[in-house]
């Protein structure tokens, strides 16, 4: 295989492997933050727990799109009589997370934090049906990418109440999910299979999707697969595992910025990617991507922790860690 082939069969089994497996990693985070919430009993003190959504999450994003409004707003002449049009566009970038593009996720939680203490308060057997009910519906495939809209909600926030159910229920759905490994390896195989085969022909109906409903039953399925190992290590400090669960959210919040402006400068793809061991062959390639993929994860927790060390506790108010 040519060169030219090698980097063309590289780069479409890369993208391959992004849509399966990390398209819609999303249901993920949130259902971590549906876990937590209730996990950590917001509902015994609602102020203390929209006072660390405010510092650790609204006010890093607040702060962080100003300043990328102001960065990329400084590229080109202004005059007074563009205030208004500016200002308008702010406000939008604000409000729909524009400023970056992970940046959609903090709106959107933000009316879920918003929600979350009304949502806690519903009585145990409501929420429980509540919950069931809801669970069906990220099966209509409403997601909207990085849109903030009303059927990524319809998609989204099920999820986020699977994760307070299984905080309320942890034992039994922990023993179920140990019960049903193997069902459970079968559909996320299944899914798997089904994915890869409509990986760029997807069947479209209105706001619906069929890939958004497979993924979602994918990620839910290797969720649960990964649940009872993680259960395992409760009772263990693994310094590692904590180490990123204390930075997870400002990983999340600050990977493009460090990808961008650091590694990308440092360390430019052109660069990994035209060593001989690593364009030997289409594998290779591949292979080289993971090992992109780590340094670009490690170098964002890198920067996180000596943010954290060179601001103190002031450095939430711009990473959230």
């Amino acid at each position: 295989m040519g060169e030219g082939a090698a980097y063309t069969h590289a780069a479409a089994m890369i993208r391959l492997f992004q849509q399966v497996f990390f398209h819609d990693s999303t249901i993920y985070f949130i259902f971590v933050s549906g876990f937590l919430v209730e996990y950590l009993s917001a509902t015994k003190n609602p102020l203390d727990y929209y006072g660390k959504k405010l510092s650790n999450v609204i006010v890093p994003y607040l702060i962080m799109s100003t300043l990328w409004f102001l960065w990329e707003s400084s590229k080109i002449p202004q005059s007074a009589e563009d205030l208004p049009s500016l200002a308008g566009t702010y406000l939008s970038m604000l409000t729909y997370g524009k400023a970056q593009i992970q940046y959609w996720y903090i709106p959107f939680i933000a009316v879920v934090f918003l929600l979350s203490p009304l949502i806690l308060r519903i009585p145990n057997p409501a929420f429980n049906r509540i919950t069931l009910a809801a669970s069906i519906l990220p099966l209509l495939g409403t997601r909207t990418g990085t849109e903030i809209s009303a059927f990524q909600f319809i998609y989204l926030l099920p999820v986020y109440l699977q994760g307070i159910y299984v905080a309320r229920n942890h034992d039994r759905v922990i023993n179920l999910a140990k019960k049903h490994q193997p069902l459970l390896a079968f559909i996320a195989l299944a899914c798997t299979i089904a994915l890869m085969y409509l990986h760029g022909n997807s069947i479209i109906f209105g706001p619906t999707s069929l890939s958004e409903s497979i993924h979602y039953i994918h990620k839910s399925s290797i969720m649960f697969i990964v649940l009872p190992f993680l259960a395992s290590l409760e009772q263990k400090s693994i310094k590692a595992l904590d180490l990123f669960a204390t930075y997870s959210f400002a990983i999340f919040f600050t990977h493009v910025t460090v990808s961008m402006y650091l590694v990308w400068k440092i360390l430019p793809p052109e660069t990994i990617y035209s060593l001989p061991l690593i364009s030997a062959s289409s594998y290779t390639l591949i292979m080289g991507s993971i090992l992109y993929l780590f340094i670009k994860i490690f170098a964002t927790l890198f920067c996180c922790i000596a943010a954290k060390k060179v601001l103190g506790s002031t450095s939430r108010f711009l990473i959230g860690a």
